[in-house]
């Protein structure tokens, strides 16, 4: 039996859309990235992403989340929940086993991976030569 879905109050047309559409995206993947006892993330998480498109902010200020990050570490090593092996905080992904921290893929925007990766290579800007009729290779 299909459960009727209730939407909040301020969405629009486009949110409900939207939110259509992420949950659906997202359903594809249960069983195969996802595990069913975890489905309500994808509510969760198509919630977040509508609130995050129309610019609204949960009220926290960074010191609050950064105190509720630190909490999260401490029960997290505590055992009192199951986080993923890697850690990761300020930006870094701290490996559990002791390897140095590295940047978090997810950390940077899309414009700061844009403007890295548009940068044309070193043997671009000054070409090798090219041999014109060089066939004997082929």
């Amino acid at each position: 039996m299909a459960t009727k879905t209730v939407y909040p109050n301020h969405y629009t047309e486009d949110d409900i859309a939207t939110y259509d559409y992420l949950i659906s995206q997202g359903m594809n993947l249960i069983g195969k990235k996802i595990k069913p006892e975890d489905s309500w993330l994808l509510d969760l998480s198509a919630k977040i992403t509508i609130n995050q498109q129309k610019g609204l902010d949960n009220g926290l200020s960074k010191e609050e989340v950064e105190k509720l990050k630190q909490m999260h570490k401490k029960n997290a090593q505590a055992g009192v929940i199951e986080t993923p092996k890697d850690y990761f905080y300020d930006g870094l992904i701290h490996p559990t086993n002791g390897d140095k921290p590295y940047p978090h893929p997810l950390a940077k925007s899309a414009e700061e991976y844009n403007a890295e990766r548009l940068k044309p290579p070193k043997d671009v800007i000054n070409p090798p030569p090219v041999y014109e009729n060089d066939t004997d290779s082929v």
